[in-house]
């Protein structure tokens, strides 16, 4: 547990696969919340299949890339004019692919989930298949193999509930997304597993010197937020403290107001300050401040 909470707190790297899997897991919780109804329309199946199939993935890859911490860095370094520092292209090559993969990772998990629970194939193709290979639909001479073909998607059909075509065309459909969903998760976990062993064989000295880089400015980054902190709480500490010296004077006249048989003196001193400074709140200090904070 105690190397779980230091890797949750060992930088940028760890905060950014907790959002990706936070993300992620939000997919598979929509998903399993989100009841798919096949409209059983001619022409209407696949454009639908493909909206449910497409859609939510973009949807979570603009958000994974909005979410990462990478996304504002490195806007501002590519945007930053170069000064004194000329920027690392391998640095920004290497923080763009990290954000990519990472925001990814969700849209991947989403098509696969949908390939292997079958339904958006079966009601996406089943209109493009032939019935004749299946059997045929010669116990329906009434109505439009078009029509039939779009329907095998609808279980609660009346007219095709005990079809043995009906029941082949989608056990064929199922079958056929869940061998495609099985074989990409292998084929993305072989590939994952020779990245791992691989990789670090390539491990060059440039690659070393852009995950260093990679690091530092991540760290200069957060180094760069605790001194601005700082200097906002100097700034806020000398701007009140300037303000109660110069309105000494005004507090005194404005204490008369209240009944000392009610407050102390220090619970109407008290009172006229906030009073004072909810009312007639000064402007922040400017050129002098630096001088005068250390």
């Amino acid at each position: 547990m105690e190397r779980v909470v230091k890797y949750f707190q060992s930088g940028a790297e760890a905060k950014l696969n907790i959002v990706c899997g936070a993300v992620i897991l939000t997919s598979v919780v929509v998903f399993k919340a989100y009841e798919f109804k096949c409209p059983c329309v001619p022409g209407f199946n696949k454009p639908y299949s493909l909206m449910v199939l497409l859609a939510p993935p973009l949807i979570f890859f603009f958000v994974g890339i909005l979410v990462s911490q990478y996304c504002g860095s490195l806007t501002i370094e590519y945007s930053r004019p170069e000064g004194s520092r000329a920027k690392n292209k391998k640095v920004l090559r290497q923080m763009f692919i990290t954000m990519m993969i990472r925001a990814l990772a969700p849209p991947i998990v989403w098509i696969l989930i949908c390939f292997l629970d079958g339904k958006l194939l079966v009601c996406g193709f089943s209109e493009t298949l032939d019935p004749d290979q299946f059997g045929g639909f010669d116990d329906f001479p009434g109505y439009e193999t078009t029509v039939l073909l779009a329907k095998v998607p609808c279980k609660n059909f009346d007219l095709l509930c005990q079809s043995s075509t009906r029941k082949a065309i989608s056990r064929f459909l199922k079958f056929l997304s869940q061998g495609i969903g099985c074989i990409t998760v292998l084929t993305l976990i072989v590939l994952g597993a020779v990245a791992r062993f691989v990789l670090p064989l390539l491990a060059t000295h440039e690659t070393l010197q852009v995950r260093y880089w990679n690091k530092y400015s991540d760290m200069e980054e957060k180094c760069f937020e605790v001194m601005c902190i700082e200097h906002n709480h100097k700034l806020a500490e000398r701007c009140v403290k300037k303000y109660f010296e110069e309105t000494k004077k005004e507090r005194e006249k404005e204490e008369a107001r209240y009944d000392k048989r009610k407050f102390s003196d220090a619970q109407v001193d008290t009172l006229v300050f906030v009073e004072q400074w909810y009312k007639y709140r000064p402007p922040i200090l400017g050129g002098d401040l630096p001088d005068h904070i250390s």
